[in-house]
């Protein structure tokens, strides 16, 4: 029986068009597992279209070199199209929500399998990154067609680096194989980091007010609100405030930790991130999930900020034994509002 891997295979080998999408607000994974394989297929069957879609970010916009960014394609690309989403655990998360307009759907994803979308699915919740499955996928079929290329190597590494955080967690033996094997083709890795993390001036000053603002619970829950009219002042552009998630982590006393970042419609982003208990089921409980340890939701109110500081609290305080610090989330609350 075929490998669900030679299924997607024999899939892409059908169609002429295939559209391959990601995740909203995309990661250096979600861009490096897209153009990552939108590369591969292009080398593999430069006879097919093969088209990558989806918001462009400035911020990312260094990874891709030579191409245009993203795809702008019309409405009848899709008739009789393969769609691929990577990256994506959600359907409601898919950036470009005409996919569904394809004749198929397939979901390439390493996070936990909760929404089954796609008429053909490989999940392997706990792959350091989807980029490292795009790799094992061109490896494994390298033998029917399956063509690697410099280009394609650097947007894999790129993915593997961002979702690994510079390979300090979700880490295996598996993970560096792949990294290695990478390694045989010409990019500069060297380049990949400096443009990771290089940031602007004002992005600086941001980083130094989360680490002077940042509140601390003595159970060791560190989090910050980031309001509209406060990151507006920092002037980012469209880089966005991803640059700060992994800050906290550089403090001793810090066993998990949240970002909240205020919206245009007055609700809160969540970057919810752990290094000793499993957050991504609280994440579940307001409309997010993800990693184990690093997971995404929602805060609709200011009161739902507080229940999701206290939920990450309880629970560190019920594994570690620390007072709950109710006090502390008072006194927060009360500077917000005032």
């Amino acid at each position: 029986m075929a490998t669900i891997e030679e299924q997607i295979l024999q899939q892409i080998k059908k169609y002429d068009t295939i559209i391959i999408h990601r995740h909203q607000r995309p990661d250096p994974d979600a861009f490096g597992s897209q153009l990552g394989l939108k590369a591969i297929l292009q080398a593999s069957f430069p006879e097919k279209r093969v088209y990558a879609v989806g918001k462009a970010v400035q911020g990312l916009s260094w990874m891709n070199e030579n191409e245009t960014f993203m795809d702008d394609i019309p409405d009848k690309a899709y008739k009789n199209a393969l769609v691929i989403m990577v990256d994506t655990a959600n359907a409601p998360r898919i950036d470009d929500q005409r996919w569904p307009n394809g004749l198929e759907t397939i979901k390439i994803d390493h996070h936990p399998n909760d929404e089954p979308y796609g008429d053909w699915q490989w999940v392997k919740p706990g792959h350091s990154a989807t980029s490292t499955m795009i790799y094992e996928f061109y490896e494994g079929l390298k033998d029917q067609g399956l063509v690697m290329t410099d280009a394609a190597a650097r947007l894999l590494y790129i993915g593997i680096v961002g979702d690994t955080g510079r390979f300090m967690y979700g880490m295996d033996k598996e993970t560096f194989r792949v990294v290695s094997e990478l390694f045989n083709y010409k990019f500069n890795y060297e380049d990949v980091h400096h443009s990771m993390e290089t940031i602007t001036e004002n992005a600086a000053k941001l980083s130094g007010y989360v680490l002077q603002n940042l509140t601390i619970l003595p159970s060791g829950f560190a989090y910050i609100v980031l309001t509209k009219s406060l990151v507006q002042k920092f002037n980012l552009g469209e880089s966005g405030t991803a640059f700060v998630v992994p800050l906290p982590s550089k403090i001793d006393k810090v066993k998990a930790w949240a970002i909240f970042e205020e919206q245009d419609e007055g609700n809160y982003r969540v970057r919810l991130r752990s290094r000793t208990i499993v957050i991504n089921k609280i994440a579940n409980q307001f409309e997010g999930g993800g990693h184990p340890m690093a997971s995404g939701a929602w805060a609709q109110t200011a009161q739902d900020v507080d229940r999701l500081i206290s939920i990450v609290d309880m629970a560190l305080v019920k594994k570690y034994g620390v007072e709950k610090a109710t006090q502390a989330i008072t006194e927060q609350t009360e500077s917000r509002e005032n």
